[in-house]
């Protein structure tokens, strides 16, 4: 039986809506595995689509990976849609591809808290003679 797993050239793909891109950025965590893993195909791709359905490859990542590294991209000014593309080796073995916390928005608003946080204080000198 064929199993999802260990089809071959297998693409999946996650795509926003058109946005506004100007000034945006995103931000991932990723986990590529192969087996065996040797001569890895598997692959991530970041793609921006525009409005004139022109692609744009804006990261392509092949290399297997232990832990979740992060991936942290300016997105190109515009209109467009944003695509996270996984595709599998041409070869008939086992590949995965897993994401985390993806995130779009403004790239200044990155590794800022979400919450104001405010701190008094008050000290008081009593004199003793």
């Amino acid at each position: 039986m064929n199993k999802m797993d260990t089809r071959p050239t297998y693409l999946a793909r996650l795509i926003s809506p058109y946005i506004n891109t100007t000034g945006k950025c995103l931000e991932l965590f990723y986990w590529i595995r192969e087996e065996p893993p040797d001569n890895a195909e598997t692959e991530l791709r970041v793609i921006a689509v525009s409005e004139e359905l022109v692609k744009h490859v804006l990261v392509s990542v092949s290399d297997l990976t232990a832990h979740f590294p992060r991936l942290y991209l300016r997105l190109p000014d515009g209109t467009h849609r944003i695509a996270i593309e996984g595709k599998r080796s041409t070869k008939r073995k086992f590949c995965a591809i897993s994401l985390d916390d993806v995130t779009l928005m403004d790239c200044s608003r990155f590794g800022k808290m979400n919450i104001n946080i405010e701190i008094k204080l008050k000290i008081t000198f009593n004199m003793i003679q």
